[in-house]
C-alpha cells in the first residue's frame, strides 16, 4: 500500500512539474565557434552557448509565455517561449526562421518572411528605377502602393493575432512607423491583448505621451537632476523664479549644441537680470567633459546631468531624441510657450517677452 501511495505521489509530482522549452538551432559555418545569446526583450542575457558543429541548443523553463531574441553578431531572431515548446531555429535561411510545428513561432516567422520578401522586391524595384535615372519623386510615386502593401501585411497580421503574443510583438516592431499617434496607440493597447507587456510597445507609447505632454501650451514636466556639485535639484526650483526659463538639452560632444552656445551666452547676458533663466541638461558621458565645457564656454547658468549619455529621465519626460533641444517655460503659468528655438530665435523670443 505504501509503495502504491509513493508511486501515486511521484506520478502527481511529475505531472505537475512544468515541461521545459527547447531550442535546437542550425547556425551554419559562419557562426562556428561564436556565442549565441538568448536575451529578454530588454536585452538582458538569459542564457548563452557556443556554436559547435554548426549547431546550438537551449532548454529551460519560463514562468509565463515570453518573447525573447536569439542573438549573435548582427543576428536577432525573435522566439516565443513557453514551457513545452520545441523550437527549431535556422540562421541560414533568409530571413532566419524559428518554427515549432505550426505553433506561434511558425506563424510569426511566416509573417516576417512575407514582409521580408515584400521588402526585397520593393528594394529591387527602387534599384531598377534608380538605374534608369528616375527622379526621386518619381521613385516615391512608383513605390507608394508597394510600401502601403508591405505595411498592410503588418497591420493585418496584428489584427488577426491581437489575442496572442504574435500580435503584440508585431505591434512593438511597427508602432513607431505605423501608429505615431497617441490616440491610436491608446486604442491599440486596448485591442492587442499582450501589448502592455511588450517593452518596445510601451517605449513608443510613453514617447508619444511625452511628445503630447511637451507640446506648446502644455504644462511643463518636472524632473530632478544632479548639479556639478553633486546636489539634487528639481527643474521646478527654477520655474518658480524669474519670468521665463529655458530647459536646454545638450552635450559637450555635440557639434550642433556647441554652435548654439554663443547665442545662449549672449541672450543670457542680456536678459538674465530681467527675469530669464536657463537650465542645462547634459548628455555627457563623463563629469570631466561636462564640467570642462561649462568652464571653457562660460556657461554660467544652472546645470544638471546624470552623466550617463542618453540614459536620463528628463530626456524621456521631454521625448528628446536628438540634441540640441530646448523648451521655454512661462514661470507665471507653468506652460511651455516655445520649443526648438535655434540661433537668433532665442534672443528674438526672449526680447519680445521681456521688452
Amino acid at each position: 500500500m505504501k509503495k502504491l501511495l509513493l508511486c501515486a505521489a511521484s506520478a502527481m509530482l511529475f505531472a505537475c512539474t512544468p515541461k521545459e522549452y527547447t531550442i535546437s538551432g542550425h547556425a551554419g559555418a559562419d557562426y562556428e565557434g561564436k556565442t549565441v545569446y538568448l536575451r529578454s526583450m530588454d536585452g538582458s542575457v538569459l542564457d548563452s552557448c557556443v556554436v559547435a558543429g554548426e549547431s546550438f541548443a537551449f532548454k529551460g523553463q519560463m514562468e509565463k509565455q515570453t518573447v525573447c531574441h536569439l542573438t549573435s553578431g548582427w543576428m536577432k531572431l525573435p522566439v516565443l517561449l513557453q514551457n513545452g515548446t520545441d523550437i527549431k531555429a535556422d540562421f541560414t535561411s533568409m530571413p532566419a526562421m524559428a518554427t515549432d510545428g505550426g505553433g506561434m513561432n511558425s506563424l510569426l516567422s511566416g509573417i516576417l518572411k512575407s514582409v521580408t520578401d515584400a521588402r526585397i522586391a520593393l528594394m529591387n524595384k527602387e534599384d531598377s528605377l534608380r538605374d534608369a535615372n528616375a527622379h526621386p519623386q518619381a521613385i516615391d510615386l512608383a513605390t507608394r502602393d508597394d510600401y502601403e502593401a508591405m505595411y498592410n501585411l503588418y497591420r493585418n497580421a496584428i489584427t488577426e493575432n491581437k489575442d496572442n503574443l504574435v500580435g503584440a510583438y508585431l505591434l512593438g516592431v511597427t508602432a513607431r512607423v505605423l501608429y505615431p499617434n497617441l490616440q491610436v496607440m491608446d486604442s491599440m493597447l486596448n485591442e492587442v491583448k499582450y501589448a502592455r507587456e511588450m517593452e518596445n510597445v510601451m517605449k513608443v507609447y510613453n514617447s508619444l505621451k511625452a511628445l503630447h505632454a511637451t507640446k506648446v501650451g502644455q504644462n511643463f514636466t518636472d524632473f530632478t537632476g544632479l548639479t556639478v556639485d553633486g546636489k539634487e535639484c528639481r527643474f521646478s526650483d527654477y520655474v518658480g523664479k524669474g519670468q521665463y526659463v529655458l530647459v536646454d538639452f545638450w552635450a559637450s560632444w555635440c557639434g550642433p549644441c556647441m554652435r548654439e552656445v554663443p547665442y545662449l551666452v549672449e541672450t543670457y547676458k542680456n536678459y538674465h537680470k530681467k527675469g530669464f533663466e536657463i537650465v542645462g541638461v547634459s548628455f555627457d558621458r563623463t563629469k570631466e567633459a561636462w564640467v570642462k565645457a561649462i568652464e571653457e564656454k562660460k556657461l554660467v547658468w544652472p546645470h544638471v546631468s546624470s552623466v550617463n549619455y542618453w540614459d536620463n529621465q528628463a530626456r524621456h519626460d521631454y521625448a528628446v531624441n536628438s540634441i540640441p533641444a530646448n523648451f521655454l517655460v512661462d514661470c507665471a503659468t507653468g506652460k511651455i510657450i516655445a520649443k526648438g528655438l535655434r540661433g537668433e530665435q532665442v534672443a528674438e523670443k526672449i526680447g519680445e517677452l521681456l521688452k
